[in-house]
Protein backbone atom coordinates (compact mmCIF):
# COMPACT_ATOMS: atom_id res chain seq x y z
CA UNK A 1 0.00 0.00 0.00
CA UNK A 2 2.95 2.06 0.46
CA UNK A 3 3.53 3.18 -3.11
CA UNK A 4 -0.19 4.31 -3.37
CA UNK A 5 0.53 6.35 -0.19
CA UNK A 6 3.59 7.84 -1.65
CA UNK A 7 1.64 8.34 -5.47
CA UNK A 8 -0.60 10.51 -3.91
CA UNK A 9 1.18 12.87 -1.35
CA UNK A 10 3.38 13.64 -4.21
CA UNK A 11 0.99 13.88 -6.72
CA UNK A 12 -1.18 16.58 -3.73
CA UNK A 13 2.13 17.52 -2.49
CA UNK A 14 5.81 17.33 -3.54
CA UNK A 15 8.10 13.97 -3.31
CA UNK A 16 9.89 15.81 -0.41
CA UNK A 17 6.75 15.94 2.54
CA UNK A 18 6.29 12.35 0.99
CA UNK A 19 9.75 11.31 2.40
CA UNK A 20 9.17 12.81 5.51
CA UNK A 21 6.02 11.37 6.19
CA UNK A 22 7.26 8.09 5.24
CA UNK A 23 10.41 8.56 7.70
CA UNK A 24 8.55 9.17 10.41
CA UNK A 25 6.05 6.47 10.28
CA UNK A 26 9.12 4.69 10.56
CA UNK A 27 9.65 6.12 13.82
CA UNK A 28 6.55 5.86 15.17
CA UNK A 29 5.65 2.58 13.48
CA UNK A 30 9.14 -0.12 13.52
CA UNK A 31 11.31 1.66 15.95
CA UNK A 32 8.77 1.04 19.14
CA UNK A 33 8.03 -2.40 18.02
CA UNK A 34 11.69 -3.02 17.38
CA UNK A 35 12.10 -2.05 21.63
CA UNK A 36 9.43 -3.38 22.82
CA UNK A 37 8.52 -6.02 20.96
CA UNK A 38 11.08 -8.50 19.74
CA UNK A 39 13.16 -11.08 21.40
CA UNK A 40 16.11 -13.20 20.84
CA UNK A 41 15.01 -16.63 20.68
CA UNK A 42 11.35 -17.95 20.76
CA UNK A 43 12.87 -20.54 24.08
CA UNK A 44 12.80 -17.00 26.67
CA UNK A 45 9.14 -16.92 25.73
CA UNK A 46 8.70 -20.82 26.05
CA UNK A 47 8.23 -20.96 22.47
CA UNK A 48 9.43 -23.86 20.28
CA UNK A 49 10.05 -24.75 17.15
CA UNK A 50 6.83 -26.58 15.36
CA UNK A 51 4.85 -26.61 18.84
CA UNK A 52 6.96 -29.31 20.49
CA UNK A 53 8.95 -29.09 23.66
CA UNK A 54 11.39 -31.08 24.78
CA UNK A 55 11.70 -33.25 27.36
CA UNK A 56 14.32 -31.12 29.02
CA UNK A 57 14.07 -27.56 29.04
CA UNK A 58 17.18 -26.90 30.72
CA UNK A 59 19.76 -24.51 29.64
CA UNK A 60 22.55 -27.02 28.99
CA UNK A 61 20.13 -29.32 26.91
CA UNK A 62 19.19 -26.30 25.04
CA UNK A 63 22.97 -24.90 24.39
CA UNK A 64 23.12 -28.90 22.93
CA UNK A 65 20.36 -28.56 21.08
CA UNK A 66 22.02 -25.10 19.54
CA UNK A 67 24.16 -26.98 17.00
CA UNK A 68 25.82 -24.70 13.91
CA UNK A 69 28.67 -24.89 11.50
CA UNK A 70 30.62 -21.51 10.83
CA UNK A 71 30.17 -19.14 8.44
CA UNK A 72 33.23 -20.48 6.70
CA UNK A 73 31.96 -23.92 6.13
CA UNK A 74 28.71 -23.16 5.44
CA UNK A 75 30.38 -21.28 2.46
CA UNK A 76 32.15 -23.89 1.36
CA UNK A 77 29.31 -26.09 0.42
CA UNK A 78 27.60 -25.52 -2.96
CA UNK A 79 23.96 -25.53 -1.73
CA UNK A 80 25.12 -22.66 0.12
CA UNK A 81 25.70 -20.34 -3.37
CA UNK A 82 22.56 -21.49 -5.29
CA UNK A 83 20.12 -20.53 -2.49
CA UNK A 84 22.08 -17.13 -1.76
CA UNK A 85 22.36 -17.01 -5.38
CA UNK A 86 19.45 -17.29 -6.09
CA UNK A 87 18.25 -14.86 -2.79
CA UNK A 88 20.65 -12.03 -4.83
CA UNK A 89 19.12 -12.33 -8.39
CA UNK A 90 15.52 -11.55 -7.07
CA UNK A 91 17.35 -8.82 -5.36
CA UNK A 92 19.02 -7.50 -8.36
CA UNK A 93 16.13 -7.76 -11.37
CA UNK A 94 13.51 -7.48 -8.93
CA UNK A 95 14.92 -3.97 -7.55
CA UNK A 96 15.25 -2.83 -10.79
CA UNK A 97 11.87 -3.65 -12.14
CA UNK A 98 10.51 -2.04 -8.88
CA UNK A 99 12.61 1.12 -9.08
CA UNK A 100 11.55 1.77 -12.88
CA UNK A 101 7.81 0.28 -12.51
CA UNK A 102 6.42 3.65 -13.28
CA UNK A 103 8.80 4.02 -16.40
CA UNK A 104 8.43 0.44 -17.20
CA UNK A 105 4.87 -0.08 -17.13
CA UNK A 106 4.43 3.84 -18.45
CA UNK A 107 5.97 2.45 -21.74
CA UNK A 108 3.15 -0.74 -21.76
CA UNK A 109 0.36 1.97 -21.61
CA UNK A 110 -0.05 1.94 -18.27
CA UNK A 111 -0.54 5.11 -16.21
CA UNK A 112 1.55 6.27 -13.17
CA UNK A 113 -1.31 4.99 -10.78
CA UNK A 114 -1.68 1.87 -12.01
CA UNK A 115 1.95 1.66 -12.20
CA UNK A 116 2.01 2.03 -9.01
CA UNK A 117 -0.83 -0.05 -7.78
CA UNK A 118 0.90 -2.84 -9.34
CA UNK A 119 2.77 -3.75 -6.17
CA UNK A 120 -0.78 -4.95 -4.67
CA UNK A 121 -0.32 -7.56 -6.74
CA UNK A 122 3.28 -8.11 -6.48
CA UNK A 123 2.90 -8.29 -2.27
CA UNK A 124 -0.26 -10.75 -2.60
CA UNK A 125 1.69 -13.01 -4.31
CA UNK A 126 4.50 -12.43 -2.44
CA UNK A 127 2.93 -13.40 0.93
CA UNK A 128 1.04 -16.32 -0.91
CA UNK A 129 4.35 -17.73 -2.26
CA UNK A 130 6.12 -17.04 0.98
CA UNK A 131 3.45 -19.19 2.69
CA UNK A 132 3.80 -22.11 0.39
CA UNK A 133 7.41 -22.25 -0.13
CA UNK A 134 7.75 -22.43 3.94
CA UNK A 135 4.81 -25.38 3.83
CA UNK A 136 6.74 -26.88 0.76
CA UNK A 137 10.10 -26.64 1.77
CA UNK A 138 9.16 -29.79 4.85
CA UNK A 139 7.68 -31.86 1.99
CA UNK A 140 9.52 -31.25 -1.35
CA UNK A 141 13.17 -31.53 -2.66
CA UNK A 142 14.18 -27.99 -2.55
CA UNK A 143 16.14 -27.92 -5.73
CA UNK A 144 12.29 -27.90 -7.50
CA UNK A 145 11.43 -25.01 -4.78
CA UNK A 146 14.75 -22.70 -6.23
CA UNK A 147 13.49 -23.85 -9.74
CA UNK A 148 10.01 -22.88 -9.84
CA UNK A 149 11.30 -19.37 -7.84
CA UNK A 150 13.71 -18.99 -11.16
CA UNK A 151 10.78 -19.47 -13.20
CA UNK A 152 8.49 -17.25 -12.24
CA UNK A 153 11.57 -14.94 -12.10
CA UNK A 154 12.40 -15.33 -15.46
CA UNK A 155 8.29 -15.30 -16.42
CA UNK A 156 8.04 -12.13 -15.34
CA UNK A 157 10.85 -10.38 -16.99
CA UNK A 158 9.72 -11.88 -20.03
CA UNK A 159 6.27 -11.05 -19.58
CA UNK A 160 7.17 -7.39 -19.14
CA UNK A 161 8.29 -6.84 -22.88
CA UNK A 162 4.38 -8.33 -23.63
CA UNK A 163 2.66 -6.17 -20.23
CA UNK A 164 -0.14 -4.75 -21.38
CA UNK A 165 -3.10 -2.63 -18.88
CA UNK A 166 -5.43 -5.12 -17.22
CA UNK A 167 -5.06 -8.66 -16.20
CA UNK A 168 -1.64 -8.89 -18.11
CA UNK A 169 -0.11 -6.01 -15.71
CA UNK A 170 -1.68 -8.22 -12.85
CA UNK A 171 0.22 -11.67 -13.77
CA UNK A 172 3.68 -9.07 -14.51
CA UNK A 173 3.41 -7.88 -10.85
CA UNK A 174 2.15 -11.62 -9.56
CA UNK A 175 5.23 -13.50 -11.21
CA UNK A 176 7.86 -10.93 -9.90
CA UNK A 177 6.35 -10.72 -6.44
CA UNK A 178 6.12 -14.76 -6.00
CA UNK A 179 10.04 -15.20 -7.13
CA UNK A 180 11.08 -13.13 -4.20
CA UNK A 181 8.81 -14.40 -1.41
CA UNK A 182 9.89 -17.56 -2.36
CA UNK A 183 13.45 -17.51 -2.39
CA UNK A 184 13.17 -15.18 1.01
CA UNK A 185 11.75 -18.09 2.74
CA UNK A 186 13.49 -20.60 1.76
CA UNK A 187 16.27 -19.21 2.59
CA UNK A 188 14.81 -18.80 5.76
CA UNK A 189 13.88 -22.08 5.77
CA UNK A 190 16.82 -24.17 4.81
CA UNK A 191 19.68 -22.48 6.21
CA UNK A 192 18.67 -23.26 9.69
CA UNK A 193 18.10 -26.77 9.02
CA UNK A 194 20.95 -27.56 7.07
CA UNK A 195 23.39 -25.33 8.67
CA UNK A 196 22.08 -24.73 12.25
CA UNK A 197 21.38 -21.94 14.36
CA UNK A 198 24.34 -21.62 16.53
CA UNK A 199 26.02 -19.15 13.87
CA UNK A 200 23.08 -18.57 12.13
CA UNK A 201 23.34 -14.77 12.13
CA UNK A 202 26.85 -14.48 10.45
CA UNK A 203 25.62 -17.08 7.72
CA UNK A 204 22.50 -15.22 7.40
CA UNK A 205 24.06 -11.58 7.65
CA UNK A 206 26.38 -13.19 4.42
CA UNK A 207 23.54 -13.70 2.47
CA UNK A 208 21.85 -10.41 3.34
CA UNK A 209 24.92 -8.44 2.38
CA UNK A 210 25.47 -9.60 -1.30
CA UNK A 211 21.69 -9.64 -1.33
CA UNK A 212 21.98 -5.92 -0.45
CA UNK A 213 24.94 -5.58 -2.96
CA UNK A 214 22.95 -6.94 -5.83
CA UNK A 215 19.77 -4.56 -5.37
CA UNK A 216 22.59 -1.56 -5.37
CA UNK A 217 22.98 -2.67 -8.98
CA UNK A 218 20.02 -3.34 -10.40
CA UNK A 219 18.63 -0.09 -10.85
CA UNK A 220 21.81 1.52 -12.40
CA UNK A 221 22.03 -1.45 -14.14
CA UNK A 222 18.19 -1.01 -15.82
CA UNK A 223 18.84 2.86 -15.67
CA UNK A 224 22.06 2.65 -18.08
CA UNK A 225 20.52 0.54 -20.51
CA UNK A 226 17.59 2.35 -20.71
CA UNK A 227 19.51 5.29 -21.77
CA UNK A 228 21.22 3.69 -24.18
CA UNK A 229 18.38 1.80 -25.79
CA UNK A 230 15.85 3.99 -25.32
CA UNK A 231 13.54 1.29 -23.88
CA UNK A 232 13.38 -1.65 -21.43
CA UNK A 233 13.03 -4.28 -23.61
CA UNK A 234 16.73 -5.19 -24.44
CA UNK A 235 17.52 -5.19 -20.75
CA UNK A 236 14.73 -7.41 -19.86
CA UNK A 237 15.49 -9.99 -22.19
CA UNK A 238 19.46 -10.28 -21.35
CA UNK A 239 18.32 -10.41 -17.71
CA UNK A 240 17.02 -13.82 -18.90
CA UNK A 241 19.94 -16.11 -18.40
CA UNK A 242 20.72 -14.99 -14.74
CA UNK A 243 17.48 -17.04 -12.95
CA UNK A 244 17.68 -19.33 -15.83
CA UNK A 245 21.35 -20.39 -14.96
CA UNK A 246 20.44 -20.41 -11.06
CA UNK A 247 17.51 -22.96 -11.80
CA UNK A 248 20.27 -25.41 -14.23
CA UNK A 249 22.59 -25.52 -11.55
CA UNK A 250 20.24 -25.79 -8.82
CA UNK A 251 19.37 -29.38 -10.48
CA UNK A 252 22.87 -30.91 -9.78
CA UNK A 253 23.74 -29.41 -6.27
CA UNK A 254 22.41 -31.06 -3.73
CA UNK A 255 22.15 -29.83 0.56
CA UNK A 256 24.65 -30.94 2.82
CA UNK A 257 24.67 -33.07 5.61
CA UNK A 258 26.52 -31.37 7.88
CA UNK A 259 24.59 -32.83 11.24
CA UNK A 260 25.88 -35.65 10.95
CA UNK A 261 29.71 -34.07 11.87
CA UNK A 262 27.64 -31.65 14.45
CA UNK A 263 25.25 -33.37 16.83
Amino acid sequence: MTPLLAETLIAQYDWRLAWLILGLAVWLVVIPIALFGMRDRPAALGQWPDGRIPADTSTAACAAANWGVRRGEAMRQPFFWVVTGGVAVCGLLGTAVNFHQISLLGERGLTTAQAAANFIPQTVAALVATLATGMLADRVRHRWLIIAAMASLAGGLAWATQTTPGISAVLFGALIGAAGGSMRALEAATFPRYFGTRHIGSIRGMVAALSVASTAFGPLLYAAAHDATGGYTTVLWASLPLPLLIAAVALFVHPPRLREHHP
